[in-house]
């Protein structure tokens, strides 16, 4: 289904990542919530999906996105996925090996490529940076191999996929979307030019030009948001926890992600793990 008439069943209009953004956590069609620092970027992921899918995959701006670890960049890409209803296959480049050599390749990570191939997808490369540097240092030609092997599949119309018996079919692939993610040791990356500073090789630049970046959460966003989730809905309504105060609930779920988020950087992740955590506590 094209984008506009996705947009257009829902009743919305498309919006641009240029338009003010919300002080509010806002709630989507599909329930999912978005915190304010992550508006802007939820938009421009929407739109580039929007532009893929309105072109029927004529169009495929394949981008990069960087951000700390923790800031929301597998939740947000699945989150619009989910959203519009394209499938979603992640792979993660950190654990991939070349093809002919033992382990995960990428042959083998595309596997779920099969089911989709004949629709709009989007292939989601989780730890990208992993493939050019190693420990946030550069390293020149560190799994050259498997960049070249992600080139081949970006300018393709077919790649091989592992399957059954040890045989390798042609796929389809030019209707995947490429999305490039990767923390990039926290560093601060919103161009081009400071993706290649960081190692990304030059044949990428001309094939995947563009790059957006997620925020992290501030705390105070993840507070707000706590009475809004599922998760925290769902213990608050069993009986056993009806006799404390929702304010109480909310104070000892923050002190346990205070805590946490001193030791680690796991951003929101944390939520759903402090949430269970606080419910569970006297287990």
């Amino acid at each position: 289904m094209a984008a506009g008439a996705l947009f257009e069943k829902r009743g919305e209009r498309r919006k641009t990542a240029a338009e003010p953004v919300s002080k509010e956590i806002l709630t989507t069609a599909a329930g999912n919530i978005v915190f304010p620092s992550q508006q802007t970027i939820h938009r421009k992921i929407t739109h580039a999906l929007g532009v893929f899918l309105e072109s029927e995959a004529r169009i495929r701006p394949h981008f990069h996105l960087t951000g700390e670890s923790g800031s929301g960049k597998s939740f947000l890409t699945k989150m619009v996925c989910e959203e519009h209803k394209v499938p979603f296959i992640e792979v993660n480049a950190a654990g991939l090996t070349a093809e002919g050599l033992s382990g995960n390749s990428l042959s083998k990570a595309l596997t779920k490529l099969k089911e989709h191939w004949n629709e709009p997808n989007v292939i989601f490369v989780d730890e990208f940076d992993k493939l050019f540097q190693r420990n946030g240092e550069t390293t020149e030609g560190f799994r050259t191999n498997v960049q070249d092997e992600f080139l081949t599949a970006l300018e393709s119309k077919y790649v091989s996929v592992f399957s059954d018996y040890g045989k390798y079919p042609q796929i389809v692939v030019e209707n995947s979307l490429f999305i490039f993610a990767g923390a990039y040791s926290n560093q601060k990356i919103t161009n081009i030019r400071e993706l290649k500073d960081a190692g990304l090789r030059t044949e990428f630049v001309g094939r995947v030009p563009l790059v957006f970046m997620t925020e992290s959460v501030p705390m105070d966003e993840l507070r707000a948001s706590i009475p809004q989730l599922a998760l925290f809905r769902n213990y608050r309504a069993l009986a056993a926890n009806k006799r404390t105060k929702e304010a109480a609930d909310v104070a000892g779920i923050v002190k346990i992600m205070v805590e946490q988020s001193d030791e680690m950087n796991i951003g929101i992740r944390m939520l759903n793990s402090a949430i269970h955590q606080h419910f569970m506590r006297n287990v």
